[in-house]
């Protein structure tokens, strides 16, 4: 049996999240998704479309649009430092341009989009972009993380972000 990470040993970012800038590029993850990996998830979701399971009016099995809600986390951590007090999933959304497929190459990029503050917590946005093996854009998602997970008294707590210029409600 295959021992359990930590977040710390998933997650391997070198910059502090508390000094992220709206505009830190994250990177690009490359990927190419399996048949077994879509049938575990298919198993792990109890969802069984045929579309994901035989075949879809797309020209072969496409991917469950849930599948790559680990990959954007994947790579936020690995450029930043998973934070000493925890993080939350607090949204994410997904833009399919057109249906992912099995066994293509696909590239995720990544940038910060927006820091806000609301409730003792500060909330980091990053924008993604799935290209395929040509270059297309073929998907778009955001994820939002929140941080601190216990949130702080607002009146007391120190400035952090220096992008941070307003306060959503």
């Amino acid at each position: 049996m295959t021992e359990r990470k930590t977040v710390e040993q998933l997650y391997r970012g070198t910059h502090p999240l508390e000094e992220a800038t709206i505009g830190d590029q994250l990177g690009s993850l490359d990927f190419v998704i399996s048949a077994a990996q879509i049938e575990r998830n298919a198993w792990a979701n109890d969802d069984y479309n045929p579309w994901y399971m035989d075949d879809s009016p797309f020209g072969g099995r496409i991917i469950t649009p849930v599948f790559l809600a680990s990959f954007d986390a994947t790579l936020f951590y690995a450029y930043y430092a998973y934070p000493p007090g925890g993080s939350l999933f607090a949204k994410q959304e997904f833009e399919y341009l057109v249906p992912l497929k099995i066994g293509t190459k696909y590239t995720m990029t990544g940038a910060l989009a927006d820091i806000y503050r609301r409730r003792g917590r500060t909330f980091y946005v990053a924008a993604m972009s799935i290209t395929d093996q040509d270059g297309t854009e073929v998907m778009r998602m955001s994820k939002t993380v929140a941080a601190p997970v216990r949130p702080v008294d607002e009146a007391t707590a120190a400035p952090s972000g220096a992008d941070v210029t307003e306060t959503r409600e």
